[in-house]
């Protein structure tokens, strides 16, 4: 049997959702180190595939639609989970690591075969204990998610060291995003503060309302440009900020593509962000980051990187307009130093 050490080709597993995919990137660069000439793939959420896309210690995404087997007759979910099952089997990995610890990602584990499987055990009782031969790691609610996925690697003797979590758009990416900005009559301000209006609950939003408050007050006081972003499905957003903006400065971006997305807040200096997906975008791609938290603990959640921030107040409708302007301001002055 293959020994631990010589393993050439690696399977990770974590569907989860787009923040989590963000914040495994700094284990998967570590995990490249380690092995530096395995091959290294990654299954997740298709919804997700383009964040390990952006990410060169992968050689491999392999993309799961998940919702639609779910939605699909039962027979026909199953038929294909069977299928994918075998066909991670066939490709006879050395090593699987679930980084995500459901009991499907257990099963996909134990069915691959490979001589060494290793898994996050959560705290529920969903671990299935058969499925690995290598020592769980159980999962410590104080950690940050980052920190909870580097120990994971870190229990097969891998030392993350520097944390990195950069992400790589690719170069049509940046163009598109750069052919945007300028349409947009954005690419003559000499600083572009990116907004992110959405998050997987309404209670997590700060109100869009409050965002145009804010691109107000900042470009009454800078010469800078605002980008107004949101997810698909929630353009809504937009469309209730745009409706209390007084500034003219500023862009709408909704309806774009992960790796879109990541280019234009790529191309900010700037990023404030509800507690969601694309706030994690910032710090993987360089940018300060203000975050605004309410349900969720920073302690588990914030942004990357030693020049991010948060604000946190339940419910979220307490931050006020004028303490996220002090954030930004004092922010702005730091980047300039």
């Amino acid at each position: 049997m293959v020994t631990l050490s010589d393993a050439s080709r690696i399977l990770v597993i974590r569907y989860g959702r787009l923040g989590d995919l963000v914040l495994l990137i700094p284990a998967l660069r570590a995990l490249r180190q380690r092995f530096p000439s395995a091959h290294i793939s990654a299954l997740v959420d298709q919804r997700y595939a383009g964040v390990p896309e952006m990410c060169s210690a992968v050689d491999r995404v392999i993309a799961s639609d998940r919702i639609g087997m779910r939605d699909s007759p039962w027979w026909s979910g199953a038929l294909s989970a069977l299928r994918s099952a075998h066909e991670l089997r066939k490709a006879r990995y050395d090593l699987v690591i679930d980084f995500h610890g459901f009991r499907e990602t257990n099963l996909l584990a134990w069915y691959s075969r490979a001589p060494w499987r290793i898994g996050l055990e959560r705290n529920e009782p969903s671990y299935l204990p058969f499925c690995f031969n290598l020592d769980p790691l159980p999962e410590d609610q104080n950690l940050h998610v980052a920190d909870r996925f580097d120990s994971l690697v870190e229990a097969l003797g891998v030392s993350p060291g520097a944390r990195d979590i950069q992400l790589e758009v690719p170069s049509e990416n940046r163009t598109r995003a750069e052919r945007f900005l300028r349409e947009k009559g954005m690419n003559g301000f000499s600083c572009l503060i990116g907004m992110n209006l959405g998050a997987s609950a309404a209670d997590k939003m700060w109100p869009a309302a409050r965002f145009a408050a804010l691109a107000d007050k900042l470009a009454d006081r800078f010469d800078l440009g605002v980008v107004l972003l949101c997810g698909p499905g929630e353009e809504a957003l937009l469309r209730q900020a745009e409706s209390s903006l007084r500034t003219d400065r500023y862009a709408l971006a909704g309806q774009l593509g992960l790796k879109d997305l990541a280019a234009v807040i790529g191309r900010c200096h700037l990023l404030v962000s509800n507690d969601s997906g694309p706030m994690h975008f910032g710090p993987a791609l360089g940018v300060p980051t203000l975050g605004l938290f309410s349900l969720s603990d920073p302690l588990h959640y914030r942004p990357l990187g030693d020049r991010s921030r948060v604000i946190r107040r339940v419910p979220v409708e307490e931050i006020e307009v004028e303490e996220v302007f002090e954030q930004v301001r004092e922010m702005l002055a730091e980047s300039e130093e």
